[in-house]
């Protein structure tokens, strides 16, 4: 992969050279994935985002770009706009459908001239008070939730896993997006912990691989982030006070995510680094971690209790009938 060329003393900036280089994004239309996106863009890499849409500020970005001399596609296939390197395409994708994830290699091979990609990030994801949740038994026959923010990553990765090897491709890298809520369980996002600490320990137990094929598995641990997650849906605002909690910007998060990807003498393989601050990062510890720091706690969640009582007097309620 790409070496580190500088390191400014402050931790949230790390200088890489990615020319020539190609990447997969699932979740870079919008949020921190997107943010992430741009690091890679400016550092010469080339990206294919995998979405379901592009965000306003995604696309305001692309246009951006595409008038400065770079390419954008928002074909729902592979798009068609060819120009200068490096180039950022667009693929509709649904990372719940396992067919589609495998066609996200399809989708970048036929992007930008065969191959596989050296970097891929299965960091789309969705936030449980604003999706069908535990508490609200909205979903079906399985929990959606789980198959967007557990499954799609692990199985993501088996798909780069195995082309890697079957390519002889060596350092090539796996970017997860696991969350700070992986260490603070919580009774009212119950599977959205449950999926983090999945991918928290996925990560870790994947750090071998850097020996036996030289592929690098780490990640990233958000605490509360400013993003369309976060902003675009009101019920998630509620547990945040403006005046009391600090809320990362999706910069500063792919900031780190480019420091635990690239800076392969700081960050070990398996390494989980946890950002909740722009210059103060922190590796998560498997065994006797002392837990998030203060960023990482909003004031007003313990408000968001209501519905769990709410839920729980319903099911009392439809019991007693």
């Amino acid at each position: 992969m790409a070496q580190v060329q500088d390191q400014s003393q402050s931790q949230s900036q790390v200088r890489v050279d990615l020319g020539g280089k190609g990447a997969i994004v699932t979740g870079g239309g919008s949020g921190i994935c997107l943010a992430f996106v741009q690091h890679l863009y400016r550092a010469g890499c080339n990206v294919l985002i995998c979405d379901l849409g592009l965000h306003r500020e995604a696309v305001a970005w692309l246009d951006s770009i595409g008038q400065s001399g770079g390419t954008t596609s928002t074909n729902t296939k592979t798009g068609q706009s060819s120009s200068a390197s490096p180039r950022v395409a667009f693929l509709k994708t649904d990372v719940s459908d396992w067919k589609q994830l495998e066609q996200t290699f399809e989708g970048y091979a036929s992007e930008f001239g065969g191959g596989v990609p050296d970097v891929v990030c299965p960091g789309a994801g969705v936030y449980e008070p604003s999706f069908n949740n535990f508490w609200n038994d909205r979903d079906d026959d399985h929990y959606q939730l789980l198959r967007i923010n557990l499954e799609h990553p692990l199985k993501m990765s088996r798909i780069a896993i195995r082309k890697w090897v079957q390519q002889r491709k060596r350092g090539a890298t796996i970017v997860h997006v696991s969350s700070t809520g992986a260490q603070k369980p919580s009774m009212l996002t119950p599977l959205y912990g449950a999926a983090k600490q999945g991918v928290s320990n996925f990560t870790r137990g994947m750090a071998r691989l850097q020996d036996l094929e030289g592929i690098r598995v780490v990640a990233v641990a958000p605490g509360p982030t400013m993003s369309p997650l976060m902003y675009d849906h009101p019920e998630a605002l509620r547990f945040v006070d403006p005046d009391k909690d600090k809320l990362s910007t999706p910069d500063e998060i792919a900031r780190g995510m480019m420091a635990v990807a690239f800076d392969r003498d700081r960050f070990p393989p398996g390494t989980v680094l946890e950002v909740t601050h722009p210059d103060r990062w922190r590796e998560v510890s498997l065994l006797n971690d002392p837990g998030p720091g203060p960023h990482a706690f909003t004031s007003r969640k313990e408000e968001g209790m209501a519905d769990v009582y709410a839920a729980l007097d319903a099911d009392r309620k439809s019991g007693s009938g």
